[in-house]
């Protein structure tokens, strides 16, 4: 049996379990990976330990609110309005607006493209619409070239061989661009349209694009989140359009995608006088009448 520990030594180890009990904060104690990790120090000064005068540890002040411009752009609730530029020697007119404020929806001419609204602002205006564009594309005989959903009542057939289908405009809760393959025909979609070809892709020019029949072009551009325009442009290529808008035109909307609707005398773009920057009608005299168009409502308040 070994020698009990003198009165000195026992002093010594109740010091070191006081200290133990005392100050587990002065270490550095990190979670696991899933967690937060922290560190708790205290502040220069003596140990709360070296006297009996207790420590005050300042919080820190709270600072002010982010501001709207703090916010990351793609997070701003993005104005609607008309932006005018010019992009690589290519006139663009885009009307802006955030899917938080306006709703997308299709409307369809049953009885093929010469029956009831002539034009995208007739349409707009029979709709109580403040902008309507053309959609998609339609065959000879005036049905869709690919599938049209207008208040959940499906019209046309899906398309998965031609480019002109390639993409997919699907409104459910909030609109998106989509390939094609990555529709599924069970989701609760309210409104559709097959077009195409894709111009941007994950803020990419997507290779393989036209570069030979210079036309006036109508297109959707969207950032990815809740930031979208429908977009006209002067005459040019698809892939003349694409080079445009991957410049990133556009001080308030980062182009991350952009589908292409239709082309020369299909391209129909009309914007109400009550848009900042309105009234625009891009319509001439010798445009086609077109099979269906995008049309843009504020959305109902909650």
């Amino acid at each position: 049996m070994r020698d009990p520990l003198p009165a000195s030594g026992i002093t010594v180890v109740i010091a070191l379990v006081l200290t133990c009990v005392l100050l587990p904060g002065c270490t550095s104690q990190t979670r696991s990976p899933d967690r937060t990790s922290f560190t708790r120090a205290f502040p220069p000064g003596p140990s709360p330990a070296g006297s009996g005068t207790p420590v005050e540890v300042p919080l820190p002040r709270p600072g002010p609110a982010p501001s709207f411009s703090d916010q990351p752009l793609s997070r701003q609730l993005l104005p609607a309005g008309i932006e005018r530029v010019t992009s690589r020697g290519i006139a663009l007119t885009f009307f802006l607006f955030d899917d938080r404020n306006y709703e997308i929806s299709v409307v369809d001419k049953e009885d093929g493209p010469k029956s009831e609204w002539p034009s995208a602002g007739a349409a707009a205006k029979a709709h109580g619409a403040l902008a309507a564009i053309n959609g998609g594309f339609f065959t000879p005989e005036g049905s869709p070239l690919g599938l049209v959903i207008e208040n959940g009542k499906r019209i046309g057939t899906w398309n998965a061989g031609s480019s002109l289908t390639s993409g997919v405009l699907s409104v459910e809760k909030s609109p998106r661009i989509l390939r094609r393959r990555h529709w599924r025909s069970f989701s609760p979609t309210l409104h559709l349209v097959q077009a195409g070809p894709f111009l941007i892709e994950n803020d990419i020019v997507v290779n393989g694009l036209s570069n030979r029949e210079h036309s006036p072009r109508s297109f959707l551009v969207w950032n990815g989140r809740h930031h979208w325009a429908f977009g006209y442009s002067g005459k040019t290529t698809l892939s003349g359009l694409a080079l445009a808008l991957a410049a990133q035109p556009l001080a308030k909307l980062n182009i991350t995608t952009a589908l292409n609707l239709d082309g020369g005398r299909s391209s129909d773009l009309w914007v109400s006088p009550q848009v900042r920057g309105g009234p625009i009608s891009t319509r001439k005299s010798w445009n086609n009448p077109v099979r269906n168009y995008l049309l843009l409502h504020h959305r109902p308040q909650s």
